[in-house]
């Protein structure tokens, strides 16, 4: 049960975080949702999400390119973790990019599974890069 709720947790939140930079205003994309993200480098941002990756930044001309998404499952009623996750992806471990990482994390996401009725909460992060560098 726990690999089927990490796979429909990994896909939901993959397609809420996922987002694409081919559209020239991604925001007015029929497709597109914005979503909040607060990171540790004291800054809030809204990401538009489409499709692929990396994010567009909302009001900017940046993007935000994951390296690694850590998913934890918590139970709403007690707050004890289930079950943690982290899948890094794209080259996050390439050398002189570890500096300009940062860590961001998504509003909680509740989840139920369908088969058992059981609610969960998701919290997600995403260690990633801002283009261009140094914002």
């Amino acid at each position: 049960m726990r690999n089927a709720l990490l796979l429909a947790a990994t896909m939901a939140i993959a397609a809420v975080l996922a987002a694409g930079t081919a559209s020239a205003d991604p925001v007015n994309s029929k497709n597109a949702r914005i979503i909040p993200i607060t990171c540790d480098n004291g800054q809030s941002y809204q990401i538009v999400v489409v499709a692929g990756l990396p994010g567009h930044i909302v009001g900017s001309t940046g993007n935000i390119v994951p390296v690694e998404f850590t998913f934890t499952a918590i139970d709403p009623e007690t707050g004890e973790e289930l079950f943690s996750e982290t899948e890094s992806i794209g080259q996050g471990n390439r050398v002189g990019l570890q500096d300009d990482l940062i860590t961001c994390t998504t509003a909680p996401v509740t989840f139920v599974d369908p088969e058992t009725g059981e609610e969960m909460t998701f919290v997600i992060s995403v260690e990633a890069f801002l283009t261009p560098r140094g914002q």
